[in-house]
């Protein structure tokens, strides 16, 4: 039994080894996002307002995102997500492909930034996602019940000897007692 233990483990860890190497890269990437300016523009503060009904409206923002220059924000349908952020006053407008990024001021409309979502990029290869659904759907919980599997018969072959010598020295203590009677 313990052979069989050390043949799935290698298998299964040969397997997961490779997406594994993928997974802890990038989720170095994303735990640190922040700190590198390449993975995720900067966000640029809009011009203050004293009072919400200041804030342009979601038209004008459409406008200028898509109006920006970039041929992945070209159509309404091409926007994936847009954000306010209230402290910046600053919408982020993201696009569905491409990972593009336009932040338009909340007060005049106006584009501040334009940019690259990294980060976005960072997270679908993370998550496999950019590789393809099925992948993402079905091997990404394969390796989770693999990483599993690998740390159970991990901790079943290292504590099988430790087991073994105790229960052995054990024995050989009860002999020795049983023998100087």
């Amino acid at each position: 039994m313990f052979r069989s233990l050390r043949v799935i483990h290698k298998w299964i860890g040969l397997f997961a080894c490779l997406f594994l190497m993928l997974i802890s890269v990038t989720g170095f990437l994303l735990a640190f996002k922040s700190k590198f300016a390449w993975l995720r523009p900067e966000a640029m503060d809009g011009q203050e307002i004293s009072s919400p009904g200041e804030v342009v409206s979601i038209e004008q923002v459409y406008e200028a995102a898509l109006g920006a220059g970039y041929a992945e924000l070209s159509e309404p349908g091409d926007i994936d997500r847009l954000e306010y952020r209230p402290k910046n006053n600053m919408f982020k407008v993201t696009s569905k492909d491409g990972y593009r990024e336009v932040q338009v001021d909340g007060a005049t409309g106006e584009v501040l930034s334009r940019g690259q979502r990294n980060d976005q990029l960072t997270e679908d290869l993370h998550d496999l996602s950019w590789f393809s659904d099925p992948l993402h759907d079905w091997v990404l919980p394969a390796v989770g019940v693999g990483l599993f599997t690998l740390s159970v018969t991990g901790v079943f072959m290292f504590s099988t000897p430790i087991y073994r010598r105790w229960k052995f020295k054990k024995k050989q203590a009860a002999d020795q007692a049983g023998s100087s009677e």
